[in-house]
């Protein structure tokens, strides 16, 4: 029976072993995924309590010394840790989408239907209450294929079309950034040649995005603008 039961927790340990590697290389791709990653690290992190495990250490050190020995030298590197985090002083302020959501809140229904880049739309979402149709905490076939139709606004596509797609989706107020517009971390990287490979037909095109920087008439109304976001409505 005895010879039973340790087959057994060795089958069960070897398998949360290798569902840890699974969740380890799931992290690695995908950094928002170390969710799942956190806990069962925790959990089988608690096996070097097992003697079981590591009779071989417990064999020739004190199982006691060896426990309080391991969690001080992890104690004085969690408090050097907690005192980095306490000697970081400061206030966030990000005036232009501060005063982006005031204007939002004043001068537009609450029913007023916003799209733009994803980060924007979480924060309209959460200060003005206000419906967007693109949102970076959800994720899903349905909803790729939107946030793709709203950022058709940082391609070359002529503006009639772009207005188009937009008001098909119902979006009333498009939130330009200028920025997204013109970053580059890279050769091959800004939104209009990524969009570039996705819709040649275009290439040969100035940014839509820049067009309307300079001159949003006749297919859409700038009705808020500071040296971040542009508010257009569509005409």
């Amino acid at each position: 029976m005895s010879f039973q039961r340790d087959n057994s927790n060795n089958g069960e340990l070897v398998y949360h072993a290798l569902q840890l590697v699974a969740y380890a290389v799931l992290a690695i791709l995908i950094m928002r995924l170390k969710l799942f990653l956190t806990p069962h690290m925790c959990i089988m992190a608690s096996l070097i309590c097992s003697k079981q495990l590591f009779w071989w250490i417990f064999n020739r050190v004190n199982f006691r010394l060896f426990i309080f020995s391991l969690l001080a030298c992890m104690a004085i590197q969690g408090f050097t840790n907690l005192q980095n985090e306490w000697n970081i002083k400061g206030e966030f302020s990000n005036l232009p989408q501060e005063e982006l959501l005031e204007w939002i809140q004043v001068h537009t229904k609450p029913n007023a239907v916003f799209a733009g880049a994803m980060p924007t739309m979480a924060s309209i979402k959460l200060s003005t209450g206000r419906p967007i149709v693109n949102h970076p905490h959800y994720e899903d076939a349905d909803l790729r294929a939107r946030t793709k139709m709203v950022y058709s606004m940082y391609s070359r596509k002529p503006a009639q079309e772009v207005k188009r797609v937009l008001y098909k989706l119902g979006v009333e107020y498009f939130i330009l950034e200028t920025a997204w517009c013109t970053r580059r971390t890279k050769p091959g990287c800004s939104m209009s040649e990524i969009w570039d490979i996705e819709d040649p037909s275009n290439s040969g095109n100035q940014p839509l995005c820049i067009l309307l920087a300079k001159e949003s008439m006749p297919y859409f109304y700038t009705l808020f603008q500071n040296n971040v976001y542009q508010v257009l409505k569509l005409a």
